[in-house]
């Protein structure tokens, strides 16, 4: 079978294309020469190559399987995949590559149906902690992190999650909103997920923590962020860009501007169950201070 080699191209000045990331880079030549024509990959957004097989499906936050036979497992979304259909996969699929940010694996032929033995290296460790949390369990309360944008939330998260092995990071609410968590199975979860979402899924003693940022050092941290020649945009949100793409004047006239400059309280204050508005800002005003003031509701890291 023909199987396409990476397209690089010179970057010009400080561009850093996505696919000259080593790991993303090393997970596509990981897998592509077990792929066959009939292969139908799923993978996360991001400037792939083309390959000459069935199909090609992208994901961004959840992550449905259909009829895929290989999955690019990015191991910062795991939240975004029913935890049944994962343990499936890990339990019958063949691990073909994984490094630190993916687990790929790819559906048996039929005659490897019985030659499938354990899960090799380190790298697989990720997947067997959140498969067998509960198991793992040091604490009789979870600690729920909301992870702000831009406010050093990733090296907050990291100290934390570091004592404990029971833990899950979702990237996104939606990943959270699809396939709702056991909490109780957990010691810890976080990730971009505001603060009023987390509460649905929390025990009455369990614990909230996040880190707070002058907003506008916080908002211009977000907007230079998104000028990084080095990020691809493929994986942006659509105001980041919004940001990427027109001036600083011109972005603040638009409206989802608002939401970026106010991104701390409505992380802290809106459930994302109505149309963001200046009919509940007041209602998510209240609520995100409530948050900040209540010793039980968050702890300010």
């Amino acid at each position: 079978m023909n199987v396409a080699e990476p397209s690089v191209h010179a970057p010009s000045g400080n561009m850093k294309p996505a696919w000259m990331d080593p790991l993303w880079q090393d997970a596509w030549l990981g897998v592509a020469s077990h792929l066959r024509r009939d292969d139908r990959i799923l993978l996360p957004e991001g400037n792939w190559p083309v390959a000459d097989v069935a199909e090609i499906r992208t994901y961004r936050y959840v992550i449905d399987i259909a009829d895929a036979t290989v999955l690019f497992l990015y191991k910062a979304r795991i939240a975004g995949i029913s935890h049944a259909v994962l343990k499936k996969i890990y339990a019958t699929w063949r691990p073909v590559f994984a490094n630190e940010v993916f687990a790929c694996f790819m559906q048996p032929r039929r005659w490897e149906l019985f030659r499938l033995k354990g899960r090799p290296g380190r790298h697989y460790q990720v997947i067997q902690q959140y498969l067998n949390a509960r198991k793992l369990r040091r604490c009789s309360e979870t600690i729920f992190f909301t992870h702000i944008p831009k406010t050093a939330g990733t090296s907050a998260w990291e100290a934390i999650a570091r004592s404990v092995p029971s833990k899950v990071y979702c990237e996104s609410y939606e990943a959270l909103v699809r396939h709702p968590l056991v909490a109780a199975n957990f010691d810890l979860v976080g990730g971009h997920v505001p603060l009023q979402i987390l509460v649905h899924s929390a025990a009455p003693n369990d614990r909230f923590a996040g880190v707070l940022r002058d907003p506008l050092a916080r908002f211009r941290s977000a907007f230079l962020h998104s000028r990084r020649m080095s990020e691809d945009p493929r994986t942006f949100t659509d105001t980041m860009r919004l940001m990427r793409e027109t001036s600083l004047t011109d972005f603040l006239s638009h409206p989802d501007a608002k939401m970026e400059v106010c991104q701390q309280t409505i992380m802290l204050g809106f459930a994302f169950d109505d149309v963001y508005g200046s009919k509940v800002e007041q209602e998510i005003f209240d609520r995100a201070r409530v948050a900040v003031v209540s010793s039980r509701r968050l702890t300010p890291c």
